[in-house]
């Protein structure tokens, strides 16, 4: 069984319902669909997301709705979803997203094929902008068995919505970290990573939906903070890998440029650059692009 998870703060019934029904659609029919509700008390919209959760699932008994009491956050709803699955796997779908109706067919397929020594099984995906119809598709890269060591490099895995994951891997490296402001999901990924094997489904099974509301990635600070606990929880293999501190790094400091401060751009620019000197180039290409960022920050 696959124990779906969606975790919902503040959206509206209507966007929430779209990705529940992309569950009710799937071609895999031995799932459970776990609704957790972060939403404030006093949001205008919570009792109506719980009537849509028990209207959409009708009596199927697979469908449960789960509310904190409090706002805690998004990490601790996962965390939750976490604690009450009770599927051998288990996939989580942010709110605003919604799943193509073969999409866990297809991963638990791969996932029986890859064996248990596998975590996770992650897929490609279309994008959705707001306001425009075109639909584009992503591209990915994508890298099998021990990928540690590309994936800290760079988070092509994607958002929550993407993979498929053994309950039990999830569980024994504790779930969702809630000191994480972003980069949660890319946090996951990697603990899992160093551990166990990862595969893919090298099929767009997911539509990712770009909007003008907020999400964590749009927040320069909370992505500054998210960068720079993910580079801290895994210092002792920056210092002993020169190329992965020097990319990290400067991913950093264009982030700063983009919050407008250039000075700690450069700062961080200079010690990664100073990792990798030989990199003449691809050090040119970060310190052109950080000042770009900084011409585009709000108060240039």
């Amino acid at each position: 069984m696959v124990s779906v998870v969606i975790t919902t703060c503040g959206r509206k019934p209507e966007i929430l319902r779209r990705a529940v029904e992309s569950v009710l659609r799937q071609t895999y029919s031995d799932w459970e669909l776990i609704v957790v509700d972060d939403s404030p008390r006093e949001y205008a919209f919570r009792d109506d997301v719980r009537r849509m959760v028990e209207e959409t699932g009708g009596e199927n008994r697979r469908v449960r709705y789960i509310a904190h009491e409090v706002n805690r956050g998004a990490c601790a709803a996962r965390n939750t979803g976490l604690a009450a699955a009770g599927g051998e796997y288990i996939a989580y779908l942010d709110d605003d997203d919604e799943w193509l109706p073969q999409k866990l067919e297809l991963q638990v397929r791969k996932a029986g094929e890859a064996g248990p020594d596998t975590a996770l099984i992650y897929c490609g995906s279309f994008v959705r902008v707001e306001g425009m119809e075109e639909t584009i598709l992503k591209k990915r890269q994508y890298h099998r068995g021990s990928i540690f060591d590309t994936l800290i490099l760079e988070n092509y895995i994607g958002s929550t919505s993407f993979p498929l994951m053994r309950t039990e891997c999830l569980r024994e490296i504790g779930g969702f970290d809630v000191s994480m402001q972003s980069a949660q999901d890319a946090d996951v990924w990697l603990r899992l990573a160093a551990g166990y094997r990862i595969d893919y489904v090298e099929a767009p099974l997911v539509y990712y939906h770009k909007h003008s509301g907020e999400r964590i990635t749009t927040n320069v600070a909370k992505k500054i903070a998210g960068m720079e606990r993910l580079n801290e929880k895994n210092r002792e293999y920056l210092s002993k890998h020169p190329y992965a501190f020097c990319i990290r790094n400067m991913k950093l400091a264009c982030m700063y440029a983009k919050g407008g401060e250039l000075g700690k751009a450069l700062g961080i620019w200079t010690k990664a650059a100073a990792k990798c000197p030989w990199r003449i180039l691809q050090n040119g290409k970060y310190l052109a692009l950080i000042f770009r960022e900084k011409l585009r920050a709000p108060g240039r």
